[in-house]
Order: structure tokens, then C-alpha cells, then sequence
């Protein structure tokens, strides 16, 4: 343990230090009505040793006390298998909690820093919790509204925080939001029409057969994200372990998980969702029979949807199945009665993406950035 005036950081190696480390937020956002608090089971569960992220990576966790309160915690993360598939030694810093108090963040900072170079790697990015998709990049646009599923969330003070400690941009994570009291965009409708007379047809997700889906569905989703910022290949039993995913069959919403067929085979797919973070924000953070209850009575008066992934194969890029399968997700959100819905994120560097996204007339709404800290020769 090392001491720094009054402050004092230790390493997470029990399970009470775990569940401590979890909780704090609690303390962080206690008088914030927009937090949404995680649960408790995913965060064991990705940390279990049984989780295969932690057959190519390793981590060290740290907790941060300030007069005897834990005021601050951070992870440094290093995936063997991201630094292997890049050709760089990066190392991530992540789940990232701190009271409004620099000095403490410096502490935690310099805790992660340290290890990470200890074990040779030479770039400190962040925040990055492991995987860019399990929660990736501070909040820097966009403050005083919920985060939606899958989303980050982060006070403004952290951002000055990586820039204090000279951490510089490394990217942008785009988030939009498309006003649903709207009418649809003429020129997202025409794009579906002639996407639809090229052959292409759509269909529902099929929950009841939701093992059998996965199989092809795993494997189109590794396939089209393979070129995007911070995605790395991963096998199908790692993938299924992530949140949403090993939950799928209680929680899918088959009329918003769409897959386009051609020749009746997979060829792209939307996976949209009600943003489940209205009920989520209720549920503090428990998964108990009690929390279910609750979730499966207040999801009807979800008013939000939220439009996390597409994936097109390649071939088939250029041929607006893009917009085919936005047009159809907003037509199904609007008939629901949503105001609006949630697009991404989208890495800044995806033109294409974006460039699809603002035919539906999405509006930029959030920005998330992740920093980068040479470390090769600090101590």
C-alpha cells in the first residue's frame, strides 16, 4: 500500500475489495438523477477468471481512499491479443471513478501508469474498460441527459482530468439522435425502396431459435466489425460471454433485430433495442426475480429506442441495405409512439457509417473521447 498524504491506494485482491470497488459510483453519482447504475453480475462476471478475455489479457485494479473513504478507483488492462493484432505495446486504463479532486485522479492515474510500463507496454489509452464495447471514451459533449444502453457516462471534470495528466486525443466516439415526432426522411424512404427492389429481403429476428441465430449471427458480427477502430478478433465463446448478449433470449426485441437475406442467406443485420436504460436506471443495479418483475411490467412505457449495431458484409456495402434496415427500425419505433431514438456510438474515422446515419436526419448529440499518454519512459 502506497501513501501519499492522505491519500491511500490499494490493489483489488479480494472479493470484498471488488464489490467495493463496484459500489463506487454509487458515491460518485449519488446526487445524479441521469446515472444508470451497472450490474453487479456482469461486473463479476467479467472479471471471473473463467471469462475468456482473461486467456490473452491481464489486469490490476486499484482503489483510491482519501481520510479513510474510497473515493476513486481505477483498472489498468492489458490485452495481449489487441497488442499482438496491432503490432504496438498499448496498455488501457479503465473503469475510471473519481471525486472532483485532481490530486486523487493524478494518484490513480500514476497507479495505472506504473504497471502498465512495469510491464513493458508503451502507450496508456483510455478509457477503455477492457474492450472497447464493454465502455469506451469520457464524455465530452452532450452533459445533463441519461446515457442509453450501452452507453458511457462520465462527469464533465474528467476530461480536464486526462488533459491535466497530458493525455492527448486519440479518438472520437460519435453518438446521435434522431427526433421521432418528425416525419421520416423522402430520401431514407427512396433508398429502402430501391434496396428492397434489388432483391434484398428482411426478416425478424428469431428469438425462440436464439442458440441457432447466434451461431451465424457471432460470426457476422466478427466479420463486419473486423475493420472497425479498437475491434479485435475474438472468438465466438468470448463474444457470447458480453452484456446483452448471453441475455439476449429474455430481453431481444425481435421486431427491432432485423436481418437482410440475399439468396436466403445473411448479409447484414440492425440489432436496435427499447433504450432498456429507462427501466435499468430503477433496477440499482440487481438482476434478483423481483428486478425482472419490474423490468418486464415498465418496459411498455419505454419511449426511446436505441440503435447500437449494423453490420453490412462488405460485398454488400454501397447498396443502401444500410438505410433499408434504419428506414424499417424508425418506421416500427415511430408506430411504438418513441420521441426519439439513440444512434451508435460511431467511431469518428467511419465515414461511412456517419455518412448513412445523417440520411435518417440524426443530429450529432454525443461525443466520447479516448486519450492516449506515452509512458515508454516514465517512471
Amino acid at each position: 500500500m502506497d501513501k501519499i498524504d492522505d491519500i491511500t491506494i490499494s490493489t483489488v485482491i479480494s472479493n470484498k475489495d471488488l464489490k467495493d470497488f463496484f459500489k463506487l459510483p454509487g458515491y460518485i453519482y449519488k446526487n445524479d438523477n441521469n446515472w444508470v447504475p451497472p450490474f453487479w453480475s456482469e461486473y463479476k462476471a467479467f472479471f471471473k477468471k473463467n471469462n475468456p478475455f482473461w486467456s490473452h489479457a491481464e489486469s490490476k485494479l486499484f482503489i483510491l481512499r482519501k481520510n479513510k473513504r474510497i473515493v476513486g478507483r481505477i483498472a489498468a488492462i492489458i490485452d495481449y491479443k489487441y497488442c499482438e493484432t496491432i503490432g504496438k505495446k498499448i496498455g488501457f486504463f479503465g473503469f475510471f471513478e473519481c471525486i472532483n479532486d485532481f490530486k486523487c485522479a493524478e494518484a490513480l492515474f500514476k497507479s495505472a501508469q506504473e504497471w502498465l510500463t512495469s510491464k513493458g507496454m508503451t502507450v496508456m489509452r483510455g478509457p477503455i474498460n477492457g474492450r472497447v464495447d464493454v465502455g469506451c471514451g469520457f464524455l465530452q459533449t452532450g452533459f445533463g441527459s441519461r446515457p442509453s444502453l450501452l452507453s458511457s457516462y462520465s462527469p464533465q471534470y474528467y476530461i480536464s482530468f486526462a488533459e491535466k495528466f497530458n493525455m492527448t486525443k486519440a479518438r472520437d466516439q460519435l453518438l446521435y439522435y434522431i427526433d421521432l415526432t418528425k416525419p421520416i426522411p423522402k430520401k431514407l424512404k427512396e433508398k429502402a425502396k430501391q434496396c428492397a427492389e434489388t432483391g434484398i429481403k428482411i426478416r425478424k429476428f428469431k428469438r425462440l431459435r436464439t442458440h441457432k441465430e447466434l451461431k451465424w449471427w457471432i460470426d457476422l458480427f466478427l466479420q463486419t466489425f473486423s475493420e472497425h477502430w479498437g475491434y479485435i478478433p475474438a472468438p465466438p465463446e468470448e463474444v457470447r460471454m458480453r452484456f446483452g448478449i448471453k441475455h439476449l433470449r429474455w430481453f431481444i426485441d425481435s421486431n427491432l433485430f432485423l436481418i437482410a437475406e440475399y439468396n436466403g442467406s445473411p448479409i447484414a443485420y440492425i440489432w436496435s433495442t427499447p433504450d432498456y436504460n429507462q427501466v435499468f436506471q430503477k433496477m440499482n443495479g440487481r438482476l434478483g426475480p423481483y428486478q425482472i418483475l419490474k423490468f418486464l411490467m415498465m418496459k411498455r412505457y419505454i419511449n426511446i429506442g436505441k440503435l447500437p449495431l449494423i453490420g453490412i458484409k462488405k460485398e454488400f456495402r454501397n447498396k443502401n441495405i444500410g438505410s433499408y434496415l434504419n428506414y424499417l427500425t424508425l418506421l416500427e419505433m415511430k408506430k411504438r409512439g418513441y420521441i426519439g431514438a439513440e444512434v451508435g456510438w460511431i467511431d469518428e474515422g467511419n465515414s461511412s457509417a456517419n455518412a448513412t446515419i445523417l440520411i435518417t436526419g440524426a443530429k450529432l448529440y454525443k461525443k466520447f473521447r479516448v486519450f492516449d499518454k506515452m509512458i515508454n519512459n516514465t517512471k
